[in-house]
């Protein structure tokens, strides 16, 4: 057979399918989608800026209701806490000191003038009577205010929405003011028809006098005590929370100026005042103006062993308490 024979020998062949090759073979679809379309996962949010987190934690004279304070408290005595089941137990003649809160009082209730009423019924009324002091953020008072701590033991204590705040300042023109959950005012008389609904006074002495400059909330009222707490997951994650502030809070103190770390704090306590500046909102932020509490490294890290050493003294235990 010639070469041109052969040659359309093997293309009929071909075409007949007597001497074909075998096809690839087709690939299965995949049952799930295609890596590329795959949707890629959401990033977790990014957590709020330093400036932002201190910023939430402001309290200023025009903006002071807080509904939820924590208060520090010996281990020792949290057993009895538990026992008796009562919050408030402190007054006016309890131990030989006499608190400036209590002292205030007194006075404002011997001299005429619009705060002696409310100060004589926060001096005498069964129902206001009792006291334990607080601040919204734990960190701000977990080293006190005098050379001793409070306690290692944390109380965390809800107000009810019901509760008025007062503002208490014995050396102003007038004392006292009332401001409602919603920070809208409440007169003085509503507030003299209901006592018991004064939940909580918000203590400010910046007179130069007083020594230290300082702040507390001072809770007068069982009613208006909604629930409190020792030792929950609720502490521990707020003093979680706390310590990460202090921790990202090292490398922008490091860089502040001498003089702005050893500025007062109380400019920042006022009403209206700014606290974009990180300085100024960390002092937004205090109960004291004392050297522990100036914005440094070294301040920090005092404050952060300080809540290490956070003592649950038991079991979580919350108290919801009855009318």
């Amino acid at each position: 057979m010639g070469h041109r024979a052969v040659a359309a020998a093997i293309v009929a062949a071909m075409v007949s399918g007597s001497c074909h090759r075998p096809a690839p073979p087709r690939v299965a679809a995949l049952a799930g989608p295609s890596p590329i379309a795959a949707p890629i996962a959401a990033a977790p949010p990014p957590a709020p800026a330093v400036d932002d987190r201190l910023a939430a934690l402001a309290v200023r004279d025009d903006d002071f209701y807080r509904s939820v304070l924590y208060t520090w408290t010996p281990a020792a005595s949290i057993p009895a806490l538990r026992h008796t089941r009562r919050l408030l137990v402190a007054t006016a003649t309890t131990g030989r000191f006499v608190s400036p809160f209590n002292r205030a009082l007194a006075q404002v209730a011997r001299r005429p003038g619009s705060g002696q009423a409310i100060a004589r019924a926060l001096t005498s009324d069964p129902a206001l009577i009792h006291r334990r002091y607080a601040w919204p953020a734990p960190f701000a008072t977990v080293l006190g205010l005098g050379p001793r701590s409070y306690g290692t033991a944390l109380v965390r204590i809800e107000l009810a929405p019901e509760a008025w705040i007062g503002r208490f300042d014995p050396t102003a023109r007038e004392p006292f003011a009332f401001v409602d959950a919603g920070g809208q005012p409440v007169a003085m008389a509503t507030v003299l028809a209901q006592p018991a609904r004064l939940g909580a006074i918000f203590h400010v002495r910046t007179d130069p006098w007083q020594g230290v400059a300082f702040r507390e909330y001072v809770v007068v009222s069982p009613a208006m005590v909604a629930a409190w707490s020792i030792a929950t997951p609720a502490i521990r994650a707020e003093l979680a929370a706390a310590r990460a502030l202090l921790a990202d809070l090292e490398p922008a103190v490091a860089a502040l100026d001498p003089a702005d770390v050893a500025a007062s704090a109380v400019p920042a306590w006022g009403r209206g005042a700014p606290t974009a500046a990180l300085a100024a909102a960390w002092r937004a932020a205090l109960a004291f103006d004392n050297p522990r509490y100036r914005p440094t490294r070294a301040n920090l890290r005092r404050i952060d062993r300080a809540l290490a050493a956070w003592d649950p003294a038991g079991p979580p235990l919350e108290v919801t308490p009855g009318p």
